[in-house]
């Protein structure tokens, strides 16, 4: 979250980190109050607090820091259960306070793309779609807690497997994920998943199949990407180029904009939340994308299709 220094509407007042060593650093390079207890901030709550923490702990102190009269800015995952996602919507709510989640996977260019066609009319019935991630995701240096099961709320699906999580979303705006069916693998000499393969459908109908594999470096001769089926045509794109391809089988391609600087998109949201004006994504969107990996988890633990109106996993305003 250091990408924060880039943007002049936020001055950085205090650095919180259990290992004061890191705590010290940080005061050097940018200033501010240093605390290593959370709870010692927010005897002095700043306007906005940043939390970046081992995920099973978002929720938690998130909760307590609007409880503070913060505003919130939680790096993706929101939470790793359902119970901690309401605590958290619940409390932005009640305490009018500001809750935006740092997931950038919804401000692509392709992606906005996609979904402003798709929204307008232009592209028809969602069919299908399929979204692959195949990388190493043991690097050397993931901290340690990413690779306990319990601190990280899983494994890779539930962590970077968000971002085509949220690239669907984009995509399929108003689409209502109705179920989660998924298979779950590991390696003996990992304790957490980084092999999930995931079908998401849809209560209007279509559905999305995930691949997020990091126990490999990716073959340049391995296919991947994403492509989305829709009745007028097969979408996909690349960092530069949106394409279509129609019945007929005459392409269509445009040229998309240059990416924004990351996390520009989530702060300039912020600052919308924080204002009380609408924002996109809906916190509550952000929050259903965290409880589809949790409820691949579950369906992969008990080999049963996740029902995500259900009363256990539904994910309200």
């Amino acid at each position: 979250m250091a990408t924060v220094e880039q943007f002049d509407d936020f001055d950085i007042t205090a650095i919180c980190d259990a290992d004061p060593a890191r705590v010290e650093a940080w005061q050097q390079r940018v200033g501010g109050r240093g605390f290593t207890r959370h709870t010692d901030l927010l005897e002095a709550p700043p306007d906005v607090v940043v939390v970046a923490l081992p995920h099973a702990l978002h929720g938690v102190v998130s909760v307590e820091a609007m409880g503070a009269g913060c505003h919130v800015i939680v790096e993706k995952p929101m939470a790793t259960t359902v119970e901690d996602l309401r605590s958290m919507l619940k409390t932005a709510r009640d305490r009018r306070r500001a809750l935006i989640v740092s997931e950038t996977g919804s401000f692509e260019p392709g992606v906005v793309e996609t979904g402003r066609r798709y929204a307008r009319g232009d592209l028809g019935r969602f069919l299908t779609g399929s979204s692959i991630n195949a990388r190493r995701y043991f690097n050397s240096d993931r901290p340690q807690w990413f690779l306990d099961s319990q601190a990280s709320g899983g494994g890779m699906f539930g962590n970077v497997g968000l971002h085509r999580l949220a690239n669907a979303r984009g995509c399929l705006p108003g689409a209502i994920p109705a179920s989660v069916t998924a298979a779950v693998a590991h390696v003996p000499e990992h304790a957490v998943e980084a092999c999930t393969s995931a079908l998401v459908r849809y209560r209007d109908g279509g559905s999305m199949l995930y691949e997020e594999v990091g126990y490999f470096e990716r073959p340049p001769w391995l296919n991947g990407g994403r492509h989305f089926i829709f009745e007028k045509g097969m979408v996909s794109w690349d960092d530069t180029t949106w394409r279509m391809m129609p019945r007929d089988g005459a392409e269509i391609t445009r040229d998309l904009p240059p990416a924004e600087t990351t996390y520009a998109s989530v702060y300039r949201n912020l600052l919308l939340a924080i204002d009380g004006q609408p924002c996109a994504p809906e916190t509550r969107e952000l929050a259903q994308d965290a409880a589809i990996a949790q409820a691949a988890y579950e369906s992969g633990r008990t080999g049963r299709d996740v029902d995500l109106g259900s009363e256990d996993w539904r994910i309200e305003s």
